[in-house]
């Protein structure tokens, strides 16, 4: 009896040695491109080999191996869990998937694979199968094609914005302006400030901040008076975001600089700025990124864009992040995938939502698509535009309401201000 469970084992071991497929990692498989399109009723997906060519050799850490096949993984929310929806030989390079058999949103990447080496990844993209939301041109910035930057009131009575002014001999500025508006146009406008950077209403409208280097500090400017007083001794070359608190006490910002990134918020009343955050060292691929940030309505988060990897930069991306307005740390990350970058939060009024940019439709070419996420669930959606109309990272959504959302991009190559409702 021992002596046949013996020549089981035995067999049984042999049969393992026999079938166990050892992996070389120094074999390194060529990774793919992932694009996705959606027509027609389908997820089009279509991929394609990334080839390196060397100007010297050897040739380090380049990918050697052909895939032998694609393994499709797709899933239904942002973070996975990934399943196989087909795999196909390496001379396929597209496939489509049925909308109506996957559901409103994909998230997919193509895993390529070859016999004794290790699998390697792809992009991961997520788009949406959603209907296009209203939008239309949003003229109320001014017709220079060098606005840029600044606010709208919820109510859409006043709008900031600012210019770049070339003032001769090489000397320049970017001027600030507060516009009066009528039916989403401007019938009056008065310069306020120079050498400025950012710019946002107090949530009451009666108010608004920004900064100023020709002042050296902080401006907060009365609307109805007209008067501004100074909050000085912000370094002007790290400050970057600016939000007000709901109660117009404070206001917050980040400092940037090549090698840290801090939160902070300063009393509109005036006195030294107070720290958030510890410094984030930029040497550890973790931090504050520069974008712009919002307040919540309930006094209690800041957002703002934070980046995040493993060590090193491996596995890099950009998330929300939430921010306790007193200092007592980070209160939320939004988790993304690698490669993906998020940016630019702005809180809906009720603050049951917050609109972002993202580059997850497109993380190859770094074009940013409309974002909605419900605050309570994580869950989000994509806001659909029309076709060739692609916001801009350099202006943060504006909400007017629960449902509307105003934002910079461009539509076939032109600059300009765009309205979207939001649907539900």
């Amino acid at each position: 009896m021992k002596r046949r469970a013996l020549l089981l084992l035995v067999t049984f071991s042999i049969f393992l040695s026999c079938t166990d497929k050892t992996v070389d990692p120094s074999r390194l498989v060529r990774p793919v491109g992932l694009r996705i399109a959606v027509s027609d009723g389908n997820y089009n997906l279509t991929w394609e080999e990334y080839r390196i060519i060397c100007i010297t050799s050897p040739c380090p850490d380049v990918a050697n191996t052909e895939a032998e096949e694609y393994e499709i993984q797709i899933a239904n929310n942002e973070l996975g869990p990934f399943k196989t929806y087909r795999t196909v030989k390496a001379d396929q390079k597209s496939i489509s998937i049925p909308v109506a058999a996957q559901g409103a949103q994909l998230v997919a990447r193509i895993v390529s694979k070859a016999e004794g080496a290790p699998d390697v990844n792809s992009n991961v993209i997520m788009v949406s199968s959603g209907s296009l939301s209203q939008s239309a041109l949003y003229p109320a910035f001014g017709t220079s094609e060098y606005v840029g930057g600044g606010d709208v009131t919820e109510d859409g009575k006043w709008a900031l914005y600012a210019t770049f002014n070339q003032n001769g001999a090489g000397q320049s500025d970017f001027a600030l302006y507060l516009a009066k508006l009528e039916n989403e146009k401007e019938v009056s406008a008065k310069r306020i400030g120079t050498q400025v950077s950012g710019g946002r209403f107090s949530h009451d409208a009666k108010q608004l901040a920004y900064y100023s280097s020709a002042e050296n500090g902080f401006v907060i400017y009365d609307i109805a008076s007209e008067q501004k007083r100074v909050i000085p001794g912000v370094p002007p070359a790290q400050q970057y975001g600016l939000a007000w608190s709901p109660d117009g006490k404070w206001l917050a910002f980040a400092t940037l600089s090549e090698q840290m990134s801090r939160l902070w918020k300063v009393s509109t009343a005036g006195g030294s700025a107070i720290p958030l955050t510890p410094e984030m060292p930029a040497s550890e691929f973790n931090g504050i990124r520069r974008a712009e940030i919002d307040w919540s309505p309930d006094g209690a988060s800041i957002a703002v864009a934070r980046a995040h990897s493993e060590g090193g930069g491996k596995d890099y991306r950009v998330a929300i992040s939430f921010y306790s307005s007193e200092g007592t740390g980070e209160s939320r990350y939004f988790e993304t995938q690698p490669g993906w970058l998020d940016t630019t939060p702005s809180f809906s009024p009720d603050g049951k939502q917050v609109a972002f940019l993202s580059t997850r439709t497109e993380p190859i070419t770094f074009a940013y698509s409309l974002w909605v996420r419900d605050v309570a669930t994580g869950k989000v959606r994509q806001v659909g535009l029309l076709p060739g109309l692609i916001p801009s990272p350099d202006y943060q959504p504006r909400w007017q309401g629960n449902n509307k959302l105003i934002f910079m991009g461009s539509q076939q190559g032109k600059p300009g201000y765009f309205s979207v409702i939001v649907a539900p």
